[in-house]
């Protein structure tokens, strides 16, 4: 079987993925699914290996990194419910001043989009926007950026979001490090969208209408601290944190109690778990009449319903990457790509390609990282920093063009009051200079590291 046919079945598989994703508008997963089974039969295998090899690698992936999606997602549902990132923003706020309100929003969505989705916490934070924009005369649009573009950054390169948490699982690279890195990367990608906030929210300018009326009672309902509502975000990331450098090979901490115990509470499940323990106990301190928070029905019930769906997406990613190595493809791009150093831009390009054909940051991540698995070796990202460099090229391509098929998209135009036209003219251009600046970052990440 020649390597040109191979190549063309690839590229009817994906081909066959973005039409039904965004012709069929079918589920992610069953689309996944069909493009895995169809690639396996165009290469000539038979069915029954086909689905053995996709129940090996969606089992696999599930069993890596379902239980820490289920533990992010509902500890998010939880510090929203109970006021926390509401809480985390009006802090970030009162440190920066109205006079910098703009960046002051960046700031909060750069921190509050780490454990929440990116969705919910601009419905959430979309009053205090207004509020903002309306007592600095300061225009909308350049509001509406600072805070969509500043959720957008982290939501797409800090676990535990979805998409960051469910790459870093299929390429299993070290968690603790790509916290550390995505957050670091995260730094000039809010910044490039700020700075190109400002200037389009002249361009497009306007102040809002009307204020949303606050619900009655909203004045007195008790939030969580400052330092309260961070410490859900702070002290997992500290924990994996410790695990990464516990296990440097200077040994830091030797090999005894110490190093056991660091190593122990950063395990990726036992930190979020622990972060979630503290973010119930403050939920139930500010909600405590909320006595099905637990139930099926409750705050969790309907977190882990969306943690469900995200679940078997990122499991028929993984699936979808272990029938691809039923082919000879690492063969083939070993042979095409012989002296030829393309590295991130692999990753890069297949991200943005899923991102701009769907409308999703977190399936066009988890299909690159999907088709990046088997060529790590190929590409020179098989060592442990080499994994979190190419999770975070795979992010980056994911970051464009954000545009009218994204369900945030249109969260952020009709929450914000901004007439589609001018969204149109404003966020593909900024998602666009976010996916190149984190390119940039991922690029001299890898001139240090590899």
């Amino acid at each position: 079987m020649g390597s040109t046919y191979i190549v063309c079945c690839i590229v009817v598989a994906i081909a066959l993925l973005v039409f039904l994703t965004v012709k069929v508008k079918l589920h992610p997963f069953f689309a996944l699914t069909a493009s895995a089974i169809a690639f396996g039969l165009l290469i000539g295998q038979n069915i029954n290996d086909i689905m053995s090899a996709y129940a090996e690698g969606l089992g696999g992936t599930i069993s890596g990194i379902g239980v820490v999606i289920a533990i992010g997602t509902v500890m998010g549902a939880l510090m929203e419910k109970s006021g926390g990132a509401e809480t985390m923003a009006n802090a970030i706020l009162r440190l920066t001043g109205k006079k910098h309100a703009a960046l002051g929003l960046a700031i909060t969505g750069y921190f509050v989009s780490i454990p929440v989705f990116c969705d919910s916490a601009f419905v959430l934070l979309s009053p205090l926007a207004k509020r903002m924009s309306r007592d600095t005369k300061t225009s909308m649009t350049t509001m509406a950026v600072a805070l969509a573009m500043g959720l957008h950054a982290t939501h797409m390169l800090v676990p535990p979001t979805p998409g960051p948490l469910s790459v870093a699982g299929i390429l299993g690279a070290d968690l603790g490090m790509v916290i550390l890195l995505g957050m670091v990367v995260s730094i000039p990608v809010v910044a490039v969208a700020l700075v190109a906030g400002r200037f389009l929210g002249e361009k497009y300018a306007f102040l809002p209408e009307e204020l949303a009326d606050e619900p009655e009672g909203a004045e007195q309902r008790r939030g969580p601290g400052s330092l309260e509502a961070f410490l859900p975000i702070l002290v997992p990331i500290a924990l994996m944190l410790l695990r990464t450098f516990a296990s440097l090979e200077s040994a830091p901490f030797g090999d005894g109690f110490v190093y056991n115990l660091f190593y122990s509470l950063g395990n990726t499940s036992v930190a979020l778990l622990i972060g979630l323990i503290i973010a119930f106990i403050t939920y139930r301190r500010v909600r405590p009449e909320d006595k099905q928070v637990w139930t099926f029905d409750g705050e969790v019930g309907e977190a882990l319903k969306t943690a469900g769906q995200i679940v078997l997406i990122v499991g028929a990613g993984g699936a979808f990457a272990t029938v691809l190595k039923l082919s000879d493809l690492q063969a083939i791009v070993t042979q095409a790509f012989s002296g030829v150093s393309l590295g991130i831009l692999v990753p890069f390009i297949i991200g943005a390609i899923f991102r701009t054909a769907i409308g999703s940051g977190t399936v066009g991540m988890i299909t690159a990282a999907s088709m990046l698995l088997p060529l790590v070796d190929v590409l020179g990202f098989n060592s442990p920093i080499g994994l979190v460099i190419a999770m975070l090229a795979c992010a980056s391509g994911g970051f464009m063009v954000f545009h009218g098929n994204d369900d945030f998209f249109w969260v952020v135009t009709s929450t914000s009051g901004m007439k589609p036209e001018a969204a149109y003219k404003v966020f593909p251009i900024i998602s666009v200079l976010q996916a190149l600046t984190s390119l940039a970052c991922v690029f001299i990440l890898q001139m240090i590291f590899l």
